[in-house]
């Protein structure tokens, strides 16, 4: 009979549909057939190895003991050879990461050591308050108007800082005292 194995086990099933528990006994079944093969596989090997040894004569013996531990000597060595390659290799990733690390030290060194970034910048001019922020425009204010306060707010809100978290408070509050500080009696 000459079939593929897909064909055989198509033509080995019969026609009746099983059901899922008898499929499922079955498999219990085929496991169970496979740790008896296994244990009876073991005891063959370990009867044969047995016999093996004990027909064996010493010159042979002797003979399989020396091949061994060659093969053990052969490879420590090869180990020992791989594990000064690794080491070989290990240096000279480390001394990639010592460049790259002293490569950002400087970037960073320059970045620390240029000058400071400022979130936020006001300039009094005569009566004209300049603020500027990282993200928005310029806005220009009347300091000598009443209500400058509140018209600096409104602007702040047109371009997002609004009066959550008391943003545009903090903004107005630094403003109103860089003014104070700056007039002259």
């Amino acid at each position: 009979m000459n079939c593929n194995s897909a064909n055989c086990l198509m033509e080995d099933i019969p026609m009746a549909k099983k059901t899922i528990a008898e499929l499922l006994q079955e498999a219990k079944q085929l496991r169970e057939q496979e740790s008896k093969i296994k244990v009876e596989m073991k005891a063959k090997k370990a009867a044969i190895a047995i016999e093996y040894a004990d027909n064996l004569p010493a010159e042979e013996k002797q003979k399989q003991i020396a091949e061994a531990e060659k093969i053990l000597t052969s490879a420590k060595a090869k180990a020992g050879l791989l594990k000064e390659q690794f080491k070989i290799a290990m240096k000279a990733i480390k001394s990639d990461v010592a460049f790259a690390k002293e490569i950002l030290a400087f970037v960073n060194y320059k970045q620390n050591n240029s000058l400071p970034h400022q979130k936020n910048s006001f300039v009094v001019e005569k009566n004209l308050l300049k603020f500027n922020r990282d993200g928005i425009k310029e806005i220009v204010i009347d300091i000598s108007k009443a209500n400058w306060q509140k018209e600096f707010k409104a602007k702040l809100a047109l371009q997002g800082i609004n009066g959550d978290d008391r943003i545009a408070d903090n903004i107005v509050y630094k403003a109103s005292q860089l003014i104070k500080s700056n007039i002259t009696i």
